[in-house]
């Protein structure tokens, strides 16, 4: 047997497309707390003349900003989802890399424009990249025969 065969492959892309969903609703549902996850303070409201229109100025592009990532979230979670259950494997698994990267780029941003919040990202981008390898075949070296009867 080789490991991109288990059965269960799929079931685990599908774990990171429910967490990529659940983020694009957070950005819309609550963005300040979706910013925190990007170790940014989301702007708030002065009443001082032109502070006050900057900080609405400020509120309004970080809103829009939270639609596009909201979106951009959303969809990888449902390209996983569609890849997983129409699809195939060899597509889930570039797609299941492809999202590792925007994982690893939105830490490398916290690292080194914001200085810190960068485990926030990289934390689970690893893990994606070796499912997405194991998806297409990159471990399939492995005997898996003789390691599940050492085991047993």
């Amino acid at each position: 047997m080789m490991l991109s065969t288990l059965p269960y492959l799929e079931y685990a892309a599908s774990f990171y497309a429910t967490i990529f969903i659940g983020f694009g609703i957070m950005w819309f549902v609550n963005p300040p707390m979706a910013l925190s996850f990007f170790e940014l303070p989301y702007p708030q409201a002065s009443s001082k003349g032109s502070a006050k229109n900057a900080s609405t100025d400020a509120k309004k592009t970080m809103d829009a900003i939270s639609v596009v990532y909201g979106v951009r979230d959303a969809f990888m979670g449902a390209a996983i989802y569609a890849a997983a259950f129409c699809g195939t494997r060899e597509a889930l698994g570039w797609i299941v890399i492809a999202a590792a990267c925007v994982a690893a780029t939105d830490g490398a941003v916290c690292k080194f424009m914001v200085g810190k919040g960068e485990m926030n990202h990289w934390s689970y981008a690893p893990v994606m990249l070796a499912l997405g390898g194991v998806m297409l075949g990159a471990f399939d070296w492995i005997p898996l025969d003789r390691v599940f009867s050492a085991l047993s």
